[in-house]
């Protein structure tokens, strides 16, 4: 049963969802998850009005004319709990950070003004409020701050730590199981030989999905039914989505379809309308959920980008879990076919702020080196086919990955 490209992404993100209830975790245990519930500010940042320099504070009405000179009746340093409150023609050296005192309501920077004794010399008028942080001003108490569905990168666990959240709910990481199969794949310290292809799919696989999810790798089984069968049945058990490379196709040796069935998996379908990679095999039992990826390096990491990151993503929880793609110029055509959506591998040009892209070299679904080497993924749809000198396109910069 063949899909189109966005059908089969559609019945592929539907049946996807966070599984398990969120956990409660410290910030140092919750970078890399993703945050379960709406984080809002539990006070004002600052706090209270601040200095943004190291200068002197005060009150910018009682000074009539300038050159003026103010009595300094003491300092505000970060961290101090109290400071003089101003009167008049008075100033407070202020450092970085630390309260205004009462009274005061503008800054000047210690290099910009002469001070001889106690006493501090502004040469020139300042704006009022100036070099002053006022309360809430970075942040009001109350305000959505990171929405459920937010990844907790390192700038996001910093944040919650200057929002004084020291525990967060987040969603438990998805576990993907992964199993090899193929009698010629061979691991990379294993000695090479005429008839072996290396095992880069699982690497792939960990490189793509290992940020989202806990990776549970299978091995490699050989091209043998009987001992395939019982291997996918526990690896479907104990995940929350059972990952196969190869055995996907028309071959000899291609299993992958016949152990769907004899798990009693209900196959929403087993090829898609892309190149590279047009088999795939998706289906489901009892909330439990398979898909099976092409063999060859260059069609299963497509599909794997296309279909499975989006798919993980979501499974662990992200709000924002669709591949971002971005518009680029061609340099010269880009051969496709009318019914079929081709992702071409290309390398990208900047040009006068625009982006341009050129084919990377071949795009033979066996030659994996130049996907490897490509900058992104030209995406040609099934109704527009082969793309012209100058064509705007959309490709998938492999940043975004």
């Amino acid at each position: 049963m063949t899909r189109t490209h966005n059908e089969a992404k559609e019945i592929i993100l539907r049946a996807i969802s966070p599984k398990k209830a969120p956990e409660l975790l410290t910030i140092e245990l919750a970078k890399g998850r993703v945050l379960a519930k709406d984080i809002r500010a539990k006070f004002d940042i600052p706090e209270a009005p601040k200095s943004a320099i190291d200068g002197f504070t005060f009150d910018l009405e009682s000074i009539k004319e300038y050159p003026a000179t103010l009595k300094i009746i003491g300092e505000s340093r970060a961290g101090g709990e109290s400071c003089p409150s101003i009167k008049g023609a008075e100033a407070v050296f202020t450092m970085t950070g630390a309260l205004v005192p009462k009274g005061a309501d503008t800054a000047v920077r210690i290099e910009d003004v002469i001070v001889e004794g106690d006493r501090v010399t502004i040469q020139k008028a300042p704006r009022k409020g100036d070099l002053i942080n006022p309360k809430g001003d970075e942040v009001k108490e109350g305000e959505l701050i990171l929405e459920a569905g937010a990844l907790l990168d390192s700038k996001n666990i910093a944040l919650l730590a200057n929002l004084g959240f020291y525990q967060v709910y987040v969603y438990p990481r998805p576990k993907i199981g992964i199993i090899v199969t193929g009698d010629e794949v061979r691991e990379p310290w294993e000695n090479p030989d005429c008839i072996g292809v290396r095992n880069s799919n699982l690497y792939i696989l960990k490189g793509l999905l290992s940020p989202y999810a806990d990776i549970h790798y299978y091995g490699i089984i050989q091209d043998e039914l009987d001992k395939m069968t019982p291997l996918f049945d526990q690896a479907l058990k104990e995940n929350d989505l059972l990952l196969s490379s190869g055995g996907a196709s028309k071959g000899k040796y291609d299993f992958t379809k016949t152990i769907a069935k004899e798990l009693n998996l209900d196959i929403d379908f087993t090829h898609t309308n892309i190149r590279p990679g047009r088999p795939l095999i998706f289906g489901r039992r009892k909330g439990e959920i398979f898909m099976g990826l092409p063999g060859y390096p260059s069609a299963l990491m497509v599909n794997a980008i296309t279909f499975l990151l989006p798919a993980i993503r979501k499974l662990a929880g992200l709000k924002n879990y669709k591949n971002s793609t971005i518009s680029a110029i061609t340099k010269e055509p880009l051969r496709s076919k009318m019914g079929r959506v081709d992702f071409v591998r290309v390398k990208l040009e900047v040009e006068d702020g625009k982006i341009f892209i050129k084919n990377s070299g071949s795009q033979q679904t066996s030659n994996f080196l130049t996907l490897a080497k490509s900058d992104a993924l030209a995406i040609l749809d099934e109704e527009h086919a082969t793309a012209k000198e100058g064509d705007i396109v959309e490709i998938l910069p492999f940043w975004e990955l």
